[in-house]
């Protein structure tokens, strides 16, 4: 048996466990309330034998100095556990010792008390041992019944013993719950609680035992009640100003109470035990938050199973990283894409180990221990979770926190829908939490509610955090710019996690992300080929490139690898023998596989139905082969570019937008190729800090395709060089084309001078177009063409003789009037309409023909028709 087994003894009274220590009742206070997950459990005591709550508090009252127990419930008003109490009760004041002959065994031997019956004494007794709790409780109740003894006179009964100087004295209730809602004397109680407050016998108290896992649940409990208004303001008091004593939380057992549990069913039950691996597995129970009764059952259960204690027999309770034979420190280090994490956590147990070094040498630091809280940034499925389980046990080991378990609570669980509930929802979660860690994802959602109580969460997260210093470790987590407003949010959160604790969680590198989908595969049974796993690199390559904030990380590697393994087993059904192939990897991930870059005269053939386009076709032409070269020498795809669209109206430039998506995407160049086209309104607010979210949002909705900004000198045309609210638009826009390299294509188009302006306006903005495309103006033969093509498109229609060269009249002579705002094809399609409308007359009378004619031309000067 090992020296810890003794662990808990005290020198001043009979033996006891750490979780009632008697200097919680040494405070001079009228009451002490014990409360807790440990209120109800059985406790170990050193000698490793196994008692009650009421027998360890007995003993605890017994080392704190109390010479009379008295005990309550509803069924037994007034017992006792040991002779000495209970002789103590019988005699008169100033009576040490009984005389034979001076007292009449049938009456009362107390001289304040009167009962039902006067003075006569109902109540037997027989010899019992001072030192052990010996009376049962079926005897107390029995005895109880028998005496007729009421709610009322239980009051009275042991508020004699209270009011009594000569012997210290504790009234203990140990079901205060049930006492409480049921007696039948709550007004004879609430006074007497009123009248010990305010004039209570020194070193005497009551002691109420509720089944409530916090203080805050007392208080509830007490408040819904409303009938001891006394004891209601006590708690409320020391529920805010802990430190003032009057209460005991009972928590759940240690190492050292576990490990003698383990001696006490071994001794007395002759549980087997692997010896070299006890200290494991003991540290393994004591890590998650469970009773020492739980812990009892299940070493029953391994006798009965005829199973030895172990580490890995007491896995399939704990999990297997509280049971594991590798150090938290390993299980990170093993970690794919950790190693920065790693770093950041070695120099935390650096600092500490040196701080302990120095109170070794008698060298003490000087104030308070910095502080354990920590923010946790990054994206989904980058490691966050598993890494705050994994500091539990890191600082458990380091003796930051006794137990190190780790709870994660949802945000529902912190906040309530009504007012009032929220603060103690986020207490019951932080009682869960003491002596281990309590972590927080996607916290920002506290402070992101403009309708609810995300705010009384915190500030009630933020003073617990004070009131439990050493007992709790606290990690928020969520998306970094996120995190950075939640923490700007309240100037408390940013006291309590100091930057220096902040740890950022990059997304994974594809390398880092393969594995982790190899690996998933593997715990499938899996065997993929050469070709699956270089087709799953290019995958999770793509994945990785047109991620977002809502990329899963390992979880879409899990994803993908739990697809995988579907259509493999619907394809292989009983055959598990045969390996993965192409065809098992779902169609939703097929897109993201790279195809040989098709022939450019095919791609752009799309082209070829626009005239006056040659020019265009010839850059578009340039940028295929390119990156076809780049493909057939094995050197990958390249981010395609930003480009400057330039030309008057009319010239196609929407068109070829949208062709050009469709081309980046056929090319591998753009995971989605779709065009979001936006003007000036779109882009521009008229109040200080709308623009720069209207921007981003337009970017957000084009990322994996184009951002077609027609007109886009207009937004900085209103400037006058000066700045404004479309300067703030293209301010905005540069580092997002920057930033979005490859996920994005930035598309303005504009006049030639206008957008040489819009270059200037911004130094950034030349560097981000690097590719422009000219867009020149329609000739008059590029103009009538077009009109031949809309009219055939639009109804069939041909031009007979003469129209065309009317038409061409038409178009000479509106570009002439209109200069610079001549909309070139815009202006053919308007002249198609004056055309239709003509022969609409026409037909009505007659000529049916399908040809226009030159009378269904307008006059030159007439743009009415």
């Amino acid at each position: 048996m090992k020296a810890n087994l003794l662990k808990g003894n005290s020198p001043s009274g009979p033996p006891g466990t750490e979780r009632l220590d008697p200097a919680a009742v040494r405070h001079g206070e009228p009451f002490t309330i014990l409360h807790g997950p440990g209120v109800g459990d059985v406790f170990v005591d050193s000698t490793a034998q196994v008692c009650s709550m009421e027998q360890a508090l007995w003993r605890m009252l017994r080392a704190a100095g109390f010479e009379r127990i008295v005990f309550s419930t509803l069924h037994n008003p007034v017992y006792f556990r040991d002779r000495a109490s209970w002789e103590l009760s019988r005699r008169p004041p100033g009576r040490t010792e009984e005389t034979p002959g001076r007292h009449d065994p049938g009456t009362m031997r107390h001289t304040h008390l009167r009962g039902p019956l006067g003075s006569r004494n109902l109540l037997g007794g027989g010899a019992r041992s001072a030192a052990e709790p010996a009376p049962d409780r079926a005897h107390a109740a029995r005895t109880a019944r028998a005496s007729g003894i009421s709610d009322p006179f239980g009051v009275m009964t042991f508020t004699a013993h209270l009011h009594s100087a000569e012997h210290r004295t504790a009234v203990v209730f140990p079901h205060a719950d049930e006492f409480l809602l049921l007696n039948q004397a709550p007004r004879q109680l609430a006074g007497a609680m009123a009248e010990w407050a305010a004039d209570a016998v020194e070193g005497n108290q009551w002691i109420f035992v509720f089944r409530r896992p916090s203080l805050n649940g007392v208080a509830e409990f007490l408040e819904r009640l409303g009938r001891y208004p006394q004891l209601e303001t006590f708690v409320n008091e020391r529920r805010d100003e802990p430190s003032r004593g009057g209460t005991l939380r009972v928590g759940l057992p240690q190492e050292a109470e576990l490990e003698r549990l383990v001696h006490s069913v071994r001794l007395r039950k002759r549980l087997p035990v692997e010896w070299s691996d006890l200290d494991r597995a003991v540290r393994s129970m004591a890590g998650p938050p469970e009773t020492a009764r739980v812990w009892r059952d299940r070493l029953e259960q391994l006798l009965a199973e005829g199973k030895p204690l172990s580490g890995q027999s007491v896995r399939r309770w704990v999990g297997g990283a509280l049971a594991d034979e590798q150090s938290p420190w390993e299980r990170l280090a093993a970690m794919p894409g950790m190693e920065a994490v790693l770093r950041r956590f070695e120099a935390i147990r650096a600092e500490m180990q040196a701080g302990e070094e120095l109170r070794a040498r008698g060298l003490p630091t000087i104030g308070e221990p910095p502080a354990r809280h920590m923010v946790f940034t990054g994206n989904p499925g980058t490691g966050k979770t598993t890494v705050a389980r994994l500091v539990g046990e890191m600082y458990r080991d380091l003796g930051v926190l006794r137990r190190g378990h780790c709870v994660e609570p949802k945000i529902s669980d912190l906040v309530a829908d009504y007012v009032g509930q929220t603060a103690g929802k986020t207490n019951a979660q932080v009682d869960r939490a003491l002596d281990g860690l309590l972590f927080i994802d996607e916290a920002y959602e506290l402070s992101d509610q403009s309708e609810g109580f995300g705010n009384e969460a915190i500030t009630a997260l933020l003073k617990r955090i004070e009131d439990d210093r050493g007992r709790l470790v606290v990690i928020v987590a969520g998306y970094p710019e996120k995190m950075k407003k939640f923490l700007a949010a309240n100037p408390g959160l940013r006291r309590r996690f100091p930057l220096a604790n902040d740890v950022e969680f990059p997304d994974y590198e594809p390398d880092t992300l393969h594995t982790i989908l190899l690996r998933r595969l593997g715990e499938h049974h899996l065997r993929p080929g050469e070709e699956v796993v270089q087709a799953l690199r290019q995958i999770v390559e793509s994945m990785y490139r047109s991620r977002n904030e809502n990329f899963g990380n390992a979880g879409d590697m899990r994803n993908l690898a739990d697809a995988i393994r579907t259509r493999w087993a619907a394809r292989v059904g009983r055959k598990v023998e045969q390996p993965v192939t192409v065809d098992d990897i779902p169609e939703a991930y097929v897109d993201h596989l790279s195809r040989p870059a098709p022939d450019p005269a095919e791609l752009l053939a799309v082209l070829d139905r626009y005239v006056g386009l040659g020019p265009v076709r010839k850059e578009l032409e340039g940028l295929t082969n390119q990156l076809r070269m780049r493909q057939e020498r094995g050197m990958g795809a390249f981010a395609p570019p930003h480009l400057l669209f330039t030309g008057p109206p009319g010239t196609g430039k929407t068109t070829v937008a949208r062709v050009v998506g469709e081309l980046f995407r056929e090319l591998g160049l753009l995971r989605k190729g779709h065009v979001v086209e936006v003007k000036r309104p779109d882009l521009v607010a008229g109040y200080v800090g709308q623009t720069a979210i209207k921007v981003r949002k337009a970017v957000e909705e084009a990322m994996d395709g184009v951002l077609f900004i027609d007109e886009a000198y207009s937004l900085v045309r209103d400037t006058g060089g000066h700045g404004g609210f479309g300067a703030e638009a293209v301010d905005t826009l540069v580092p997002e084309m920057e930033n979005r390299r490859g996920r994005l294509v930035v598309i303005a188009a504009g006049y030639p001078r206008d957008m040489e302006r819009l270059l200037d306006f911004n130094p950034g903005l030349p560097a981000r177009f690097s590719t422009k495309v000219p867009f020149p103006e329609f000739s008059q033969d590029d103009l009538v063409e077009i009109l031949r093509r809309m009219a055939a498109e639009d109804g069939g229609y041909t031009l007979g003789p003469g129209t065309a060269e009317r038409a061409r009249l038409w178009l000479a002579a509106t570009r002439q009037a209109r200069g610079e705002s001549f909309a070139n094809a815009r202006e053919v399609r308007r002249l198609v309409k004056f055309m239709e409308r003509r022969k609409g007359a026409r037909w009505v009378q007659g000529a049916k023909g399908p040809e226009y004619l030159p009378e269904d031309v307008p006059d030159p000067a007439d743009d009415q028709g």
